[in-house]
């Protein structure tokens, strides 16, 4: 069995006094697409953020390819493989989408390879090879959705953060975005963690559930009895 490309060990962190995540252990596989589920307020940002880089953690580890990455600045985590997709898309919305997605590709030094992205990028979202000269701010938000996920493809991550893709956009958008999780993960064998609350489209992509509340993990196994909603509903 493979080892864990990103291990987060006996995590906890705090927002100011407040504790706000109690040694959580979260591992993800080479190749998978984890989701992590929980309510508003559970913690879920937090983790991912601290993973990330942009919250230091009060205890534990945080293991990338098996070496300890505490501390280490997000632009850092960015040239090892790391992506973050945060909440609100995270596009810079007066620049068009071809600088957006240039920008996204900052930590790549060869310039040679940016022109293949582009075209990696635009294949997956051929609304943004139509819209590459378009302001980002003007896209609708599945648009943007599209162009920030395009952004964290631009430097070749092994591993996405993507947190809460589907927040605020409508339904049909949801199951678009899922469809490219789905396709990120196949096609380039990315490692995914997705944050989510919209457990119906969520849940049939993942590979593996964690879920979050109050802070703790409670749950981390198969999806599959996760579609039973009374059992989910004891975990919520």
């Amino acid at each position: 069995m493979s080892a864990p490309l990103l291990e987060v060990r006996n995590l906890s962190a705090a927002h100011g006094k407040k504790p706000c995540l109690h040694g959580i252990d979260l591992s993800l596989m080479p190749g998978e697409l984890l989701l992590v589920l929980g309510h508003n307020g559970a913690g879920k940002t937090t983790l991912m953020r601290t993973i990330f880089g942009l919250h230091r953690p009060s205890a534990g580890q945080i293991l990338y390819q098996g070496r300890d990455i505490v501390g280490r600045r997000p632009a850092e985590n960015v040239a090892a493989g790391i992506a973050y997709v945060p909440q609100g898309h995270g596009v810079f919305r007066s620049l068009s989408v071809r600088d957006n997605l240039l920008l996204g590709a900052f930590v790549v030094t060869d310039r040679a390879r940016l022109a293949p992205r582009l075209d990696v990028v635009f294949g997956l979202f051929p609304v943004l090879k139509e819209r590459e000269r378009q302001i980002g701010g003007t896209l609708s938000g599945g648009q943007q959705q599209m162009l920030a996920i395009g952004m964290a493809l631009m430097h070749e991550p092994a591993a996405i953060i993507l947190d809460e893709p589907s927040l605020g956009l409508a339904p049909n958008l949801v199951e678009r975005v899922m469809e490219t999780v789905v396709g990120i993960k196949t096609a380039f064998s990315t490692s995914i963690i997705m944050v989510e609350q919209n457990v119906r489209l969520s849940l049939p992509v993942a590979d593996r559930v964690a879920v979050i509340k109050t802070g703790r993990k409670i749950y981390d196994g198969d999806p599959g009895p996760l579609g039973d909603k009374v059992e989910l509903m004891k975990l919520f």
